[in-house]
């Protein structure tokens, strides 16, 4: 038994070194870094690798960069000093992107992607190539691909960082990036906040906070999971969230396409909206998120957003007359008065007469159709057709105990484009308790999920 525990030790701590090889070249202080599969990405697209080289199920990769992309897994992997199921990326705080591999014969790998590569001979202690507009470098046990201008310069710098501040000194971080998943992926919520320009050292990159996501396919399904967590892994709760109001969905035709719903409390945080209006809209849209804010404030519950086509235009021409929609806030009863009261000042300016319905709804025509809005049971609402809380559908189980979810379906991609595949997909999403899960299905093939993806792209 001792021999036993010593030998599993051993592998545990052998592959955890291996995997940490792979991240300590990369330093703390990065924009965001990944962890990509390739080989399986590549695998589950349909494609198969072999000693001749690679061959497919589905549709020939085109000439381009795809194409390019391919051809380079294959010569790579077939190197047999290169294991392109474990290569990672990093974008730095300057906007640079590098992508890393690890290579056990530097010689070999390069006489092997030679045809694709070109490299040069060694200088500097690597050796240099161009790919798909990249920068390629190999040497000191590694494959480098950077957009730097000055290639060596870039990586030498990179490797000093992380000799200073390792990516592998964030535990929590590492562990996420090489955990399960075709593609993992931790972006710095500081560095994006700060507009990733500032290197703030170790210690903050310590106690940053990051967006985690990690993308994988299950029963033939493509699911994501994504949690906000702290470098040692401690996942941070969103705060201003609540369980949505299943009531609500009580008002959604089993027709309609698209449902969003999520619980808010006046705690939430709407400084990302209201900057993002400020950054990129204009005088007149950060004039409107003044008087907007007050009332997205006031928001203490649910709200939710639904549309449905309303004929058989409603995908091929993009026209507010072709989908019915509702959005229902729930918020106290003064500020839907003051709303209301806004809306009807601005009839009055515009030479309208208001008109109500008998539920006391005010009547607004506008795009070709009449708008609805008022206090529905508590929410200040807006549709363009008449509200009833009796319709029927199967979204009680999608939303059920979470702070907010979404589905999205489409029946065919046809609806689109006459060219497009005739399968459909159903996108659905939850968030709750500090995690958000995201899940795509195809509906009307039972072609893989990846390989169907790649056809429709190609």
């Amino acid at each position: 038994m001792p021999l036993v525990a010593v030998v599993i030790l051993g592998v545990a701590v052998a592959s955890c070194s291996k995997d940490e090889a792979l991240f300590d070249a990369i330093p703390a202080e990065v924009d965001n870094v990944g962890f990509v599969r390739l080989k399986s990405v590549l695998s589950q697209s349909g494609f198969k690798f072999g000693p001749n080289g690679v061959t497919t199920d589905g549709p020939a990769a085109p000439e381009g960069r795809f194409r390019d992309l391919v051809d380079l897994a294959d010569v790579m992997d077939r190197s047999g000093v290169c294991d392109i199921d474990r290569m990672a990326w990093a974008r730095d705080r300057d906007g640079v992107i590098y992508v890393t591999a690890l290579v056990s014969d530097c010689d070999k790998f390069a006489e092997a992607t030679s045809g694709e590569i070109g490299w040069t001979e060694a200088k500097d202690g690597f050796r240099q190539g161009q790919w798909g507009g990249f920068t390629a470098l190999t040497g000191d046990g590694r494959f480098w691909l950077t957009d730097a201008k000055d290639a060596v310069k870039a990586v030498r710098e990179l490797q000093k960082k992380a000799g200073k501040s390792p990516l592998t000194a964030l535990s929590g971080i590492c562990g996420m990036l090489e955990g399960q998943g075709l593609l993992n992926m931790a972006l710095s919520c500081d560095a994006a906040a700060k507009g990733g320009k500032k290197d703030d050292g170790a210690q903050a990159a310590q106690e940053s906070l990051w967006a985690t996501i990690s993308c994988d396919i299950k029963d033939n399904k493509l699911v994501a999971g994504s949690v906000v967590m702290q470098a040692d892994g401690t996942t941070v709760a969103a705060d201003g969230l609540q369980p949505v109001n299943q009531a609500v969905l009580s008002y959604i035709p089993d027709s309609f396409s698209f449902a969003f719903a999520v619980g808010l409390t006046p705690d939430f945080d709407w400084s990302v909206l209201t900057q993002a209006v400020s950054a990129f809209g204009g005088f007149q849209a950060r004039g409107m998120m003044a008087v907007v804010t007050p009332y997205l404030q006031s928001i203490n519950g649910t709200v939710m957003l639904a549309a449905g086509p309303a004929n058989d235009q409603a995908y091929s021409e993009i026209d507010p007359g072709n989908w019915h929609f509702i959005l229902m806030a729930h918020m106290p009863q003064q500020k839907i008065t003051e709303i209301m009261n806004m809306v009807r000042n601005s009839m009055f300016v515009a030479g309208m007469s208001p008109r109500m319905t008998d539920q006391g709804l005010l009547i607004v025509p506008q795009y070709g159709m009449n708008l609805y809005l008022g206090n529905v049971d508590g929410y200040f609402a807006v549709s363009n057709m008449p509200f009833d809380n009796t319709r029927q559908n199967s979204l009680a189980p999608l939303f059920s105990g979470k702070d907010g979810a979404v589905m999205l379906e489409l029946p065919s991609l046809r609806s689109l484009s006459p060219a497009a595949p005739a399968f459909g997909f159903r996108l659905t999403g939850q968030t709750g308790q500090g995690s958000t899960t995201a899940e795509l299905a195809l509906t009307g093939t039972t072609q893989p999920i990846l390989q169907a993806i790649l056809s429709a792209l190609l």
